[in-house]
């Protein structure tokens, strides 16, 4: 195959002089007519600049300090500005990681992918509707002569992203830039999306650069390999040479990091200690538990039917125990967890905490009884203010307990909760903008920790991080638990996860527990035909073969 876009000497820096940030530290690699080249790596090392650079959509501060990216020959960088209208979308097209945020939420699906079709195929009226309804079934979208008019935020987060490739189709690029479009995605979603990829390369002969942290994916996905870190391209090879040897320092560690029950099980055996729960008599009973949310319709909103977020759930768990719920986004994960904390009030079914039924008290006495579960969210930039100083942040619960004498004794608990989870004490002066985000995973796991908690929900606290980072919250809540004996109620949609921290785990479809035991049973010997399609989504690496 011929060479489709040549990348050298790259070097994209933030800054000038010995303080600048060399984000893209020159780098060379060569993407082939038709292949999947897959840019692999952890966040801040220099990939989505990469991808930016190519297309010259850098911010105002990032500057290209030298290097060359030529496009069958002809150097971009050599382009004038209106020429580069022509490369975006017609030769070189990008999705995104958050549709979300890509598409007008004031503009129809059909008008977004109109404008590109307009802008590089000169189509107007019926010949662009017509198209466009062709790119939307192409792209998987149901019902696209109805859906065509609709808006943004009437599609899910799966849809929007099948609308985000339709646009980027709609100019027949010879190369899409693929910008981690499937992390914050189901893995059954997920796995729709690649092989929608798959597909439409095989029709149309296009190339992709696929951008992503994601070791599984791009094992089912590449033809060749390049692994960034801290602006440079460390390592570079075919898929299986690289799956099969990993030859950098830095890959392997990778891999290393990867959650898994053979990392599980090994650890363990290092450590000695056994997989045993510290209770037999359970410390939450979730008894039929129903979350129904009324539709209303008309002038004088008449109730005419029910969502049924949770629909009867019935889990147990013990002191010292994790127990995972897995599913899809919409099967009533969240909603169960904060029915269980009474952050939403259950439609029906109890919540036996710790011998007292949590759905029959209010006011002063359900806010003390919250200090003994506390949740961790997924964004943890979102659950904090991003106004007050970690110190304030921490300290928040303590004061609404009332726990501590005064400030200074409170501080002394900031400072011991901030080692806890591998912070320094200095830390607490400072706000949460000034962190990465593991580290606000780690301030989000002290502010919880610091009203003694028995149990923790803990809400997709992984599902946002790259694989190193992820791996260090894991590892956290592991010792804590087995130091603390805090249980968890671990909400995911990763099987990895699941595996490496779980010791029971419930599947969740439409509302209702489909399949639950310990992790060996439903994760290695399934019954339910939704935990099979769940688990046969799940990308795996694979060391050798046909991706």
């Amino acid at each position: 195959m011929s060479t489709l876009l040549e990348v050298e000497n790259l070097k994209t820096w933030f800054g000038e002089g010995e303080n600048a940030i060399r984000a893209v530290d020159g780098i060379d690699f060569k993407i082939s007519q038709g292949e999947t080249f897959v840019l692999l790596g952890e966040s801040g090392c220099g990939k989505s600049i990469t991808a930016l650079s190519i297309m010259r959509l850098l911010p105002p501060a990032a500057k290209i300090k030298s290097g060359s990216v030529k496009l069958n020959g002809k150097n971009l960088f050599e382009l004038p500005e209106y020429a580069m209208r022509d490369v975006r979308g017609g030769k070189i097209a990008m999705i995104f990681q958050e549709p979300q945020t890509s598409l007008n939420p004031v503009l129809t699906a059909g008008q977004q992918i109109g404008e590109t079709l307009q802008c590089h195929k000169g189509l107007k009226g019926r010949a662009q509707r017509d198209r466009t309804i062709e790119l939307l079934n192409a792209v998987g979208i149901p019902e696209a002569e109805r859906r065509i008019d609709e808006y943004p935020h009437q599609f899910s987060g799966g849809m929007k992203q099948r609308i985000m490739i339709a646009i980027a189709l709609a100019g027949e690029p010879e190369l899409l830039i693929a910008d981690e479009p499937t992390t914050a995605l189901d893995v059954t979603i997920q796995a729709q999306i690649l092989q929608l990829l798959e597909k439409l390369q095989q029709e149309t002969g296009m190339a992709i650069l696929f951008i992503t942290h994601d070791l599984g994916v791009t094992s089912g996905i590449a033809d060749h390999v390049a692994v960034m870190y801290a602006g440079k391209i460390v390592e570079i090879n075919s898929r299986d040479a690289f799956f099969a040897a990993p030859q950098h320092e830095y890959s392997r560690h990778l891999f290393s990091a990867l959650p898994s029950r053979e990392k599980r099980n090994r650890e363990m055996a290092e450590s000695g200690k056994e997989n045993k729960h510290l209770s037999d008599s359970p410390l939450l009973t979730v008894n039929d538990l129903k979350v129904h949310y009324p539709i209303r319709k008309g002038l004088f909103k008449k109730v005419v039917g029910y969502v049924r977020a949770v629909d009867g759930v019935t889990i147990e768990i013990r002191k010292g125990q994790t127990v995972a719920i897995v599913g899809e986004s919409g099967s009533g994960k969240t909603t169960m967890g904060k029915g269980i904390l009474q952050l939403i009030r259950p439609t029906d079914g109890g919540v036996l905490f710790d011998g007292r039924e949590l759905t029959q008290i209010t006011g002063e006495e359900l806010r003390r009884k919250r200090s003994d579960i506390q949740i961790v969210f997924q964004d943890p930039y979102s659950s904090m203010n991003p106004r007050m100083m970690i110190a304030d942040i921490v300290e928040e619960g303590m004061l609404a307990q009332g726990i501590g004498k005064n400030r200074g004794e409170r501080m002394q608990r900031v400072d011991k909760l901030l080692e806890q989870v591998g912070l320094k004490p200095e830390h607490k002066y400072r706000y949460p903008h000034e962190f990465s985000g593991g580290q606000r995973q780690r301030i989000c796991i002290a502010r919880a920790l610091a009203v003694e908690p028995k149990l923790i929900v803990c809400d997709e606290p992984t599902s946002a991080l790259d694989v190193s980072v992820q791996s260090q919250i894991l590892e956290l809540l592991k010792e804590l638990q087995e130091r603390l004996g805090l249980a968890y109620l671990f909400i995911t949609h990763n099987i990895s996860v699941v595996e490496y921290i779980a010791h029971y785990v419930a599947v969740m479809y439409d509302g209702k527990i489909v399949e639950q035991g310990n992790v060996d049973e439903v994760l290695y010997q399934p019954r339910h035909p939704y935990t099979q399609k769940l688990l046969s989504a799940v990308p795996r690496i694979k060391t050798a073969g046909r991706r």
